[in-house]
C-alpha cells in the first residue's frame, strides 16, 4: 500500500494515498460534531457545515461552486455526531486547486450575515421534512430515548428554536471551539507526487494556529420507549440495545453478528420475517460505533395489523441467535465484510474517508492486510463471548412510530430477549 501520512507543526495529520486513477479526492475530516455541542447549540455544527460554502475572504458562494464545477468536479460536505467532513473530487491535474478552495473554506470562511438568515429557512424546511418521513424519524427518536438528555441524544439537524436563533458569533465561537488542529485530518487518495502534495497542504493549513485541546464526549446508554401514535399506512419501529464504541476489539464480530442477524437477503430476520411470515417489506439489523458507547439493534416497517406478531417474532430470532451460529453463517458473513472492505477500496472517495477516519479513531493508519486479517480471525466462539456481553440482560430502546404505537409498551422485552 503505497501511503504515507505527515504531522504539521500546528498537529493537522496529512495523508496522500496513491493510487493509479485519473482523478483526486481530497477532504479535510474534523473530529468534531454534533455531539461537541452545548444544549442551546443543538444543530450549530450542520449549520457551520452549510455556512462554510456560502462565502469566504477571498470566494462568494458562486464562486465556490463555480470554480469546481468549471473544471468538471464536484465538492459537498456533511456533519454526523462526532465527524465534519468537506470533501471534493477533481481531475488529478486540479488537485492544487481542490485543496485551495478546502483551505480557504476551513480558514476564511466569513458567515455572511444575510446567508445565516438565508440558510435558516433551508434547514428548518430539512428539520420538516425529516419530521415528515417516519423513517427517519424513528431514528431520532431511538437515538434520543438511548442517549436521554445527553448531546449523543439531540438531532444533528437541531430543532426550529435553536436554528432560528442562531447568530455570526455563535458559529465563530463553535468553530474556534471546536476546529482544532489535533483533530483535523486532510487526507487525498489519487496519482499525485507526495513530496508535492505534501508542500501544498503545507503552504494552505500551516497557518492555522488553533490552540484548543480536542474534547471526547462520554456518552451514557439510557434504555426506555418511546412512540408517535400517527395515521400512517405502516407501522415503522427501532429495537436495539447498547453496543460497541468505535475501536473496541471486538467490533468486527459485532459486524458479523449484525450480518448474521439481519445483514442481506440471507440473514435470520429477512428469511423468518419476510420471506417465511411475510410481516414486512423492509427489516434489517445495524451497528453505530462512537467514541464512547454504540448502538446494536434492527429496523422494521410493517402493517399496523401485523406489528404485534413481527416485533415478537424478531425478538425470538434475536434471543435464538445468542445460542446456536453455523459455520455456514460465519463464513457467509466473513465474505460479505471482506468483499465490501476490498470493493470500498476500489473507490478513492471511500479511501480517502477510511484513511482519515481511521486516524482520527486510531492515531495511526491501518493498513487493509490488518483489517482482512481481523475479520478472519472472528470465531463463533468470538460472537458467542460477545453476546454475552452485550445481550444477556441488556437494557433495550423501542421506538415506535404509527397507527396505535404507543400500544406497543406493553410487550414486556427484557423477558423476552433474555
Amino acid at each position: 500500500m503505497n501511503i504515507e501520512f505527515k504531522t504539521l507543526d500546528n498537529g493537522i495529520k496529512i495523508i496522500n494515498d496513491q493510487i493509479d486513477v485519473e482523478s483526486a479526492s481530497i477532504g479535510v475530516w474534523i473530529g468534531a460534531g454534533s455531539s461537541n455541542e452545548n444544549n442551546n447549540e443543538c444543530g450549530i455544527a450542520h449549520m457551520l457545515e452549510h455556512m462554510a460554502f456560502k462565502g469566504t475572504k477571498n470566494r462568494n458562494a458562486e464562486k465556490i461552486a463555480r470554480e469546481i464545477e468549471d473544471v468538471g468536479g464536484d465538492i459537498n460536505a456533511y456533519t454526523s455526531k462526532e465527524v465534519t467532513a468537506y470533501f471534493l473530487k477533481v481531475l488529478k491535474e486540479n488537485a492544487e486547486l481542490g485543496v485551495d478552495i478546502l483551505s480557504d473554506i476551513i480558514k476564511n470562511s466569513i458567515f455572511p450575515k444575510e446567508e445565516i438568515e438565508k440558510e435558516k429557512g433551508v434547514i428548518i424546511s430539512e428539520i420538516g421534512q425529516s419530521y415528515d418521513s417516519p423513517d427517519d424519524r424513528v431514528f431520532e427518536n431511538f437515538t434520543k430515548t438511548a442517549f436521554k438528555n445527553q448531546p449523543m441524544g439531540r438531532p444533528i439537524l437541531g430543532t426550529k428554536e435553536t436554528v432560528s436563533s442562531f447568530k455570526q458569533s455563535d458559529l465563530k465561537l463553535f468553530l474556534d471551539s471546536n476546529y482544532a488542529p489535533e483533530n483535523m485530518v486532510v487526507s487525498i487518495s489519487g496519482n499525485l507526487d507526495k513530496g508535492n502534495f505534501f508542500k501544498i497542504v503545507e503552504e494552505k493549513f500551516s497557518e492555522i494556529k488553533n490552540y484548543i485541546k480536542p474534547k471526547k464526549v462520554n456518552s451514557e446508554w439510557t434504555s426506555g420507549f418511546i412512540s408517535e401514535d400517527r395515521d400512517l399506512e405502516q407501522t415503522q419501529l427501532v429495537f436495539g440495545v447498547e453496543g460497541l464504541n468505535n475501536i473496541d476489539i471486538d467490533r468486527f464480530s459485532l459486524r458479523a453478528l449484525s450480518i448474521i442477524l439481519g445483514g442481506g437477503m440471507s440473514s435470520r430476520l429477512f428469511q423468518e420475517i419476510r420471506e417465511k411470515r411475510g410481516l414486512c417489506y423492509s427489516i434489517f439489523s445495524f451497528t453505530q460505533m462512537q467514541n464512547s458507547s454504540g448502538v446494536f439493534g434492527f429496523y422494521a416497517g410493517t402493517s399496523p395489523n401485523d406489528v404485534d406478531q413481527l416485533l415478537e417474532a424478531s425478538l425470538v430470532e434475536w434471543k435464538k441467535i445468542k445460542k446456536f451460529i453455523s459455520s455456514e453463517e460465519l463464513d457467509r458473513a466473513k465474505a460479505q465484510m471482506k468483499s465490501g472492505f476490498i470493493m470500498g477500496q476500489e473507490s478513492n472517495s471511500s479511501r480517502s474517508e477510511y484513511f482519515a477516519k481511521t486516524m482520527i479513531n486510531f492515531g495511526r493508519l491501518i493498513e487493509n492486510k490488518e483489517v482482512i486479517a481481523s475479520i478472519e480471525n472472528i470465531t463463533i466462539n468470538s460472537i458467542y463471548n460477545l453476546c454475552e456481553k452485550l445481550l444477556v440482560s441488556p437494557n433495550p430502546v423501542l421506538s415506535a412510530i404509527g397507527p396505535n404505537a404507543s400500544s406497543l409498551k406493553k410487550f414486556e422485552i427484557s423477558k423476552i430477549i433474555n
